[in-house]
Formats: C-alpha cells, structure tokens, sequence
C-alpha cells in the first residue's frame, strides 16, 4: 500500500518473538483437525482404554486382585500392564495417524504448497519437523498422556504404588518408548505422503502396511515361520517396547532385532523424504 493512501499506517515493532517456522507448521497442523468432531470423536473413543484401566485400578480398592480377573496382565500397573495398554492402543494409532497424517504432504504436492513454503526463508528441516510434529502430537496424546493420567492415579490410590515407579521408573520408559516409536512411525506415514498426491490412496498404502504385515505375521507364525514375524510393522515397536520396559518379547524375534528393523525404517523414510520433498528456487 503507498504511503498516501488512506488506512496507511507505519510499522511498529510489537517486541514479540516470532515462532519458529517448525513449530507454526505444527500448530497449523494440529489446529485443523481439531477443529474437527469426527477427530475430537476418535480421540475420545482412543481415550476409553485408559477410563477402563483407571476404573480397574480404582475398584482394586474396593475387590482387591478380584479385578484382576477382568483384564489380566493388562489391568496392573507394573511395566507389564502399561506396555500392553501401549500395544492394545495400535488400532487408535492407526486410525488416527492415518486421518490426521496421510494427507499433510500429499496435499502440498497436489497444489503447489510445496512451492509456497520454499520460497520463504524456510529449511527442508523446519518443513519436515513441522510436519512430523503435527502427526507425533496426536501420537503421543492416546499414547504417552494416558500412560502419565495413569500412573498419577495409581500413585495416588493404588495399593503398593511407590513414588519411584509410578512418578520416575514407568514415565520414563514410556516416554522413551513413546518418542522413539512416535517419531519412526510419523516419519514412515509422512513418508508414504509424499509419495502420493491425494490422501485415500495414501491412506489405502498406510492400511495396507499394518494390516497386511501383521496379517503375514500371523500366517507365518500359524506355519510356523519365525522369519515371518519380522515383517509385522507395528509388531516390531511393540517388540521393541518389551527391551525398554524389561518385559517378555511381543513377537518371536529378539527384542535387538526388532529395534534395528526400526532404525532401518526410519533411514528408508528420511531417506524417501529427502528425495521426494526438495526446497525449489523461485525466480522473480
């Protein structure tokens, strides 16, 4: 606007900080869907697990290990129970991952945001980080949050419950646990982003590796094929989880093997990433 047009007023600094691009790309992408009730009704739905796992500690007051009875290893509060609650949250985890995140970068690359976003003084990173930041947040919201909720409550009333685990021990495994496997499999979703341009065929391809593994996991474990259950996606970080948290193995493979396959997924999609999201020069 020129200086003698009428509504014309001189910039003022206002002392504020501006965010980091990262983090206003994260926002952006967290803000969106919830703004959404069908993810506002999903996460809730993710959230009834722990309602349930809580209520089962709180009557253990009341019945003692009776409760047990309703939900086995699931329902205690030792990193038994905690790593299972984690696992029996995959179908959540998959859900949710997929409506939030298959469309982030496929839809820039659908129309033209991906020019948009370079020609601003912005680094492949902050693009990238921004992005896995959205889909990591909702990860970790019906993931690590319950798993915090949780062990507050049985600090507060269960039986037995110690400080030292339930503050210190089991918050700091999930939340290594949680951040570890949180920013693989981000990395893997938005790495099938953006090999696509529209989101149903994204999500079609997300469906297809965690259903598909872990339907050849099963068919190899009914035949007996060990080898098999290497190709379960989401059964290796639930593997992976039973070395953080000191637990039996999920799968038949070593727990050390699993957290390769891991690294291997996570090189294989920074490594898509990086080949399929390049900055580009706009030339004024």
């Amino acid at each position: 606007m020129p200086v003698y047009e009428r509504g014309y007023t001189h910039w003022r600094p206002s002392g504020l900080k501006a965010l980091p691009a990262w983090l206003v790309i994260a926002r952006r992408g967290v803000t969106g869907p919830l703004k959404r009730r069908r993810i506002l009704l999903l996460v809730l739905l993710a959230w009834i697990p722990a309602i349930v796992k809580g209520g089962i500690i709180y009557f253990r007051l009341k019945a003692g290990n009776l409760t047990d009875l309703l939900g086995a290893g699931w329902a205690s509060i030792g990193p038994d129970g905690f790593l299972s609650f984690l696992e029996g949250q995959r179908f959540f985890v998959f859900v949710l991952l997929a409506v939030t995140g298959a469309g982030l970068i496929a839809t820039d690359r659908r129309e033209g945001g991906l020019t948009l976003y370079f020609s601003r003084p912005l680094s492949l990173v902050d693009y990238l980080a921004g992005k896995a930041g959205s889909v990591l947040f909702f990860y970790l919201l019906i993931t690590l949050l319950p798993v915090y909720v949780l062990c507050l409550e049985a600090y507060l009333i269960a039986p037995g419950a110690t400080g030292l685990t339930m503050l210190l021990a089991i918050p700091a495994r999930a939340t290594f646990y949680c951040l570890l496997s949180g920013v693989s499999i981000t990395l893997v979703l938005l790495a099938f982003s953006s090999l696509g341009k529209r989101s149903i065929f994204v999500m079609v391809w997300w469906a297809i590796m965690i259903t598909g593994t872990e339907a050849l996991a099963a068919i190899g474990g009914g035949l007996g094929s060990r080898g098999m259950q290497a190709l379960n996606f989401l059964g290796q970080y639930h593997n992976l989880g039973s070395l953080v948290f000191g637990t039996a193995p999920r799968i038949d493979v070593p727990a050390p093997v699993s957290l390769v396959m891991v690294l291997v997924w996570t090189a294989l999609a920074l490594a898509v990433l990086r080949r399929q999201v390049r900055p580009v020069e706009v030339v004024s």
